[in-house]
């Protein structure tokens, strides 16, 4: 007869303990650490799971053994389960340094646990004592720490704000999700012996905001079992408690950004009593979703009219007040009167000038997929619900030239594309060659007036943008009129 197994409580714990066992829940997981044991001969692992049986009481499990067993939880045990930890051993947790570099998630008691392969294991808990599974999943919604105790993201820029200022740190931040944007494969080199296999790795980026800064914080999440939850994430709907969340300055986007660490916890849509979430949430309500779609098509719902585009500039002026001398960190865009010559206008060449949006989150589709790759649009449209999936819009690269250089990055897009063109897109996918290198002809090596929007490079749109709002065709003597010289 099989000896019954007596489950404690992690408060229960204490360092002489060798066989302890526990009902928790997963509040987090690591991704298996997998190395070569030269004594044995073999591949073993380590798999960290961060426990839970109390809204005060969190610690961290380790699990040793073999490559087999510990790809079997890795498989088997997801965040959110409730789990037997049986025969495990319980470690007294140092004393942490303030600063020091952690690599799992902080405990809230003063003892962690270890299971080796052969003298304990980890199961799921038992689903018919379903009252025992809700009263432990009802924490995966409780905050770890107090909601009062986070900090605002306008603070965490303001403090990491250029890189003399970098000081790669931990934060906690209550924040809700603007954006989830496509996961990226990323190829990475292995460290010796095996340095010219490449590690394929995938990475998800996350927009996240507060009512401090509504233009957003970029988080990127590694770890794929947070990659799979961050998936279902619902924008201005979904908010994270982010506890330990790393922030560090990057010289990629030129601004501070926050990253998912082994150390750091989320909890997600934090029921608590307040009104931290809740005005959290009526704030996201009033920020366009549009801002944070990753796709500059965004740039274009919201226009200026023509009529108020009235400054004349130069191509060499917009350079130096977008990136140059003139340029005013308090503004993020402006506009500009440029005459000039279109010296590019490739509209019968191999570049594909049409991009295509989902209807449902208004992300960009890659000419690869015939439609958006996110698990809720899919879903969304398998419910029966028959509207269009996905919009054709114009986005063609301009180069307008004057007497001081030629501004590269204008483009013509969206209904401003359509109005100047006099044809929709749709319309033009379906135009013979020849009808192609006319409508270029009557644009290419003309003379024109363009009113244009400029957008300095920001944070999560690290490249300037300049969207072509209005061109009206001019003869050579007006624009020898409105020629300035800078």
């Amino acid at each position: 007869m099989a000896r019954r197994v007596k489950f404690q409580r992690l408060v229960e714990m204490r360092p002489t303990m060798t066989r302890f066992s526990t009902i928790a829940l997963i509040v987090s997981k690591s991704s298996p650490n997998v190395f070569y044991d030269k004594m044995s001969g073999t591949e073993r692992g380590v798999l960290t799971l961060t426990i839970r049986d109390s809204p005060n009481h969190l610690t961290n499990c380790k699990c040793w053994g073999q490559r087999a067993c510990v790809d079997e939880y890795a498989a088997m045990l997801q965040i959110g389960h409730v789990v037997d930890i049986v025969g495990a051993k319980v470690m007294s947790i140092p004393f942490a340094v303030p600063g020091e570099q952690r690599y799992q998630p902080q405990a809230t008691v003063s003892c962690a646990l270890v299971v080796n392969e052969g003298s304990g294991y980890v199961v799921r808990h038992n689903n018919d004592d379903s009252d025992q599974i809700a009263i432990l999943q009802q924490l995966l919604q409780q905050p770890i720490r107090p909601l009062g105790a986070v900090l605002k993201l306008a603070d965490v820029r303001s403090g990491l704000g250029s890189p003399d200022k970098i000081i790669t740190t931990n934060v906690n931040l209550l924040v809700v999700v603007a954006a989830v944007r496509p996961v990226r494969q990323i190829k990475r080199k292995l460290q010796a012996p095996l340095s010219e296999v490449q590690e394929l790795l995938q990475c998800l980026e996350v927009i996240v905001i507060d009512a401090s800064y509504p233009e957003g914080m970029l988080l990127s999440v590694w770890q794929p079992d947070w990659i799979q939850r961050a998936q279902l994430w619902q924008p201005r709907r979904t908010v994270l408690h982010l506890i330990d969340v790393r922030v560090s300055y990057s010289n990629f986007h030129c601004s501070p950004v926050l990253s998912h660490s082994n150390c750091t916890l989320i909890c997600e849509n934090p029921q608590a009593a307040g009104d931290d979430c809740r005005l959290l949430l009526a704030f996201a309500a009033t920020v366009p979703l549009t801002s944070f779609s990753g796709c500059d098509q965004a740039e274009l719902d919201n226009v200026p009219a023509v009529a108020s585009i009235q400054a004349q500039m130069t191509v060499r002026q917009i350079y130096s007040r977008a990136e140059g001398e003139l340029q005013d960190p308090s503004i993020d865009q402006f506009t500009a009167v440029l005459y000039g010559m279109v010296t590019k206008f490739d509209l019968d060449g191999l570049t594909s000038h049409i991009n295509r949006k989902c209807t449902a989150c208004q992300r960009h589709i890659p000419r690869n997929l015939q439609d958006c790759a996110s698990d809720a649009c899919q879903e969304y449209f398998l419910l029966g619900n028959d509207e269009q999936r996905t919009i054709t819009y114009f986005n063609i690269n301009i180069h307008l030239s004057d007497q001081t250089g030629t501004l590269v990055e204008a483009r013509l897009a969206g209904h401003p594309a359509e109005r100047i063109l006099g044809l929709r897109a749709e319309d033009f996918e379906r135009l013979a060659e020849r009808e192609k290198s006319e409508l270029k002809w009557r644009f290419l090596l003309k003379y024109f007036e363009v009113r244009l929007m400029i957008k300095k490079p920001v944070g999560l749109r690290n490249h300037l943008v300049v969207v072509v709002v209005d061109m009206q065709a001019i003869p050579l003597k007006k624009l020898v009129a409105n020629m300035a010289v800078f």
